[in-house]
């Protein structure tokens, strides 16, 4: 037996409600719905989404998850100056999107900086937890890391399309990003990276992450000099201060990644 749900459609229609100019609601609806005709006629409101958002299969019944649905359908609130664009105007730092990322769950992510042509976004939360390098080494640094394969293959994966398509730079972190390069034991012990601290990361609060509920460890993306270990790279502690631990420890993943405007 199917359950009837609300159709994708009927609830883009419902943003009008919510102050989402008509125009942009129509082109939503005929860029983005597709109603399965077999499962029309088999009494089912069955949505093909394509690649933009999961679908999940629940007995006989094809339903879409609603929380990936509002989630992506917020970053289309201001197409004026740009029916293309999926980021506002007017974005700013400090500005918060939702983004939906499959059997994760649903994560916040926040504006770190703003250019001409691209934004910068790390997540609020820690969205895993996994080793830098199963072997417990360091050689080739982040960049042929075990934790670098996984975020460019499965966790790419999980964004959705509408994110991908002007996603570029999908990563964790540097030092420099997150804890700046004041401290004398970080420029001793951990490889540079160049990057300036972020004006929110002067803040400790958003240097401090969770998983789960729970204060938790993350990885940056700079491993320890070579002098004082082979075997490590730097993370940030419960207490947002930088330090470095064995790169087979799980520790939490917070990625970053620029959006193209």
């Amino acid at each position: 037996m199917c359950t009837r749900e609300m159709t994708l459609g009927e609830e883009i229609i419902n943003l009008t409600k919510r102050g989402i100019d008509v125009p942009t609601v129509e082109r939503m609806y005929r860029k983005y719905i597709d109603l399965d005709e077999k499962g029309k006629s088999e009494g089912c409101y069955a949505i093909d989404l394509g690649p933009l958002f999961p679908t999940f299969d629940i007995g006989d019944t094809v339903r879409y998850c609603r929380a990936d649905v509002e989630a992506t359908l917020n970053l289309f609130r201001d197409t004026v100056h740009n029916p293309y664009s999926i980021l506002p105007a007017d974005i700013k730092v400090g500005d918060k999107m939702m983004v939906p990322l499959g059997k994760l769950g649903n994560f916040t992510a926040t504006v770190q900086k703003v250019t001409n042509n691209k934004v910068l976004f790390i997540f609020d939360d820690y969205v895993a937890k996994r080793p830098m390098n199963e072997d417990g080494g360091n050689a080739g640094g982040y960049s042929q890391s075990d934790l670098k394969k996984w975020i460019d293959s499965e966790l790419y994966n999980m964004f959705p399309a509408v994110l991908k398509q002007r996603m570029t730079g999908l990563s964790i972190p540097t030092l420099g990003e997150i804890c700046g390069w004041a401290d004398k034991w970080d420029r001793d012990h951990i490889e540079a990276d160049g990057d300036e601290q972020l004006p929110l990361m002067k803040q400790r609060r958003n240097r401090v992450a969770y998983y789960k509920n729970d204060c938790e460890f993350g990885w940056l993306r700079n491993a320890t000099k070579k002098e004082f270990s082979s075997a490590s790279f730097a993370f940030v502690g419960a207490d947002g201060i930088t330090t470095s631990g064995s790169a087979s420890d799980s520790f939490g993943v917070r990625p970053e990644f620029w959006l193209v405007r």
